[in-house]
């Protein structure tokens, strides 16, 4: 007991030294007393908003109202593959500015699992996870099929409210580290991908014009063998089609520049959301699947079409259609264009693929929207051929003329 008197009275009994000892407990009560009190006299709103604060942070449910950014469009267009790893480019709008953002399918995969954490609320479809040694990631048609689906999910999203204000949404859509990385990366592979074709350009231009010399010059040998009038004659005959040449090979530029004059003066071609000019004559400007019915054994999708260019009252109309209905029209319009433009036939895009019913439920709520995404997907982009929009087995699946 002596020991311990000593030691805990030897920093009292020197006054110089630096350390000081501990406050006892009512010491220390007073104390944090007084700096409470000072404290609220000083700030009285800081610990409640702190606390307010903290409960917003852990919830992870929504942004300061300062900092509230309302998303009024969002958009994936351009998936791209780099490195062997795809990575989609969403266009974001508000109502004073846009911007884009790049992300991978993982990244869409936190942010539904971060949702499903902060909200009870439904939450969009998410296309499935695919493993890689199973499915190629980079195959052009796999990469579509999930742009589409991840189309729609962010597109949902910012229409549900308690979810499209909630932080993780909003710091997903802003651009983050890597995707200045990402972006720096994919301009610097474009620029070199435009070199490398101007390269090719330069060369086959230089080719051509080594090869119309040559022709010249065989001319220029057998005019100067001709007889005198022949001669006269023939010597400006080479110059002249140099010169029908240089005229024919500036012809096409010109004309495809007075052609585009022509469609976007004359023709009033439309702009729509996703940056596809129609033009003016076209029967159907816009398709969308709105919503879908579910019979005994099958699914209704409801098609409404749209044509921008007929009066308010005849610009839209519903039809009603089943899958197996999209499969008959896509199976006519290609016989069609077999034989009368079969240049069109590769390009066209493929009807989402048929599953068995024996191993997909068909009546499932995630299998129906899977389905009537892509088959607005692929609906909606026939309307970019001139040769399908113009097909009577395409006019009767829309309801432009009668279905049989």
């Amino acid at each position: 007991f002596a020991f311990i008197s000593i030691m805990s009275a030897e920093p009292t009994n020197n006054p110089d030294s630096t350390e000081t000892t501990e406050p006892t407990d009512a010491t220390a009560k007073d104390a944090e007393s007084k700096l409470d009190d000072t404290t609220n006299d000083t700030q009285p709103n800081t610990q409640s908003e702190a606390k307010h604060k903290t409960d917003d942070d852990d919830k992870n449910i929504h942004v300061p109202k300062d900092k509230k950014l309302k998303i009024e469009h969002v958009s994936i267009k351009t998936p791209f593959v780099l490195q062997d790893n795809v990575f989609y480019d969403i266009h974001v709008q508000t109502a004073e500015h846009d911007w884009h953002v790049i992300k991978r399918y993982s990244q869409f995969e936190d942010l539904n699992h971060q949702l499903t954490q902060v909200s009870k609320q439904k939450l969009p479809l998410l296309p499935a996870k695919h493993y890689k040694w199973f499915t190629d990631h980079t195959k052009p048609s796999f990469i579509e099929k999930r742009r589409a689906l991840l189309d729609n999910y962010v597109k949902k999203l910012i229409k549900t409210k308690q979810v499209s204000s909630s932080q993780c949404v909003v710091n997903f859509f802003h651009t983050d580290k890597e995707t200045e990385e990402v972006i720096a990366q994919r301009r610097l592979e474009q620029e070199q991908e435009r070199l490398a074709q101007q390269q090719s350009s330069a060369s086959a231009v230089n080719s051509d014009v080594h090869s119309h010399d040559d022709d010249d010059n065989e001319h220029h040998q057998h005019d100067d063998n001709a007889p005198g009038d022949d001669h006269n004659h023939n010597h400006n005959h080479p110059n002249d089609n140099a010169h029908g040449d240089d005229d024919n090979a500036e012809a096409p530029a010109s004309c495809a520049a007075d052609d585009e004059q022509k469609l976007n003066g004359n023709q009033k071609v439309r702009r729509l959301s996703d940056e596809w000019e129609f033009p003016e004559d076209q029967e159907v400007t816009n398709i969308v699947i709105q919503s879908t019915r579910k019979m005994t054994d099958h699914v209704i999708y409801q098609i409404c079409v749209s044509n921008s260019h007929k009066r308010s009252s005849f610009r839209t109309w519903t039809v009603l259609r089943r899958f197996t209905q999209f499969y008959d029209m896509d199976s006519k319009l290609r016989t069609t264009l077999q034989s009368e433009k079969p240049d069109t036939l590769p390009t066209l895009p493929p009807p989402p693929t048929r599953k068995l019913k024996l191993v997909h439920d068909h009546m499932d709520d995630d299998f129906i929207e899977e389905r009537r995404v892509l088959l607005e997907n692929y609906i909606s982009k026939l309307l970019r051929y001139p040769d399908v929009v113009s097909n009577e087995d395409f006019l009767r699946f829309v309801g432009v003329l009668e279905y049989n």
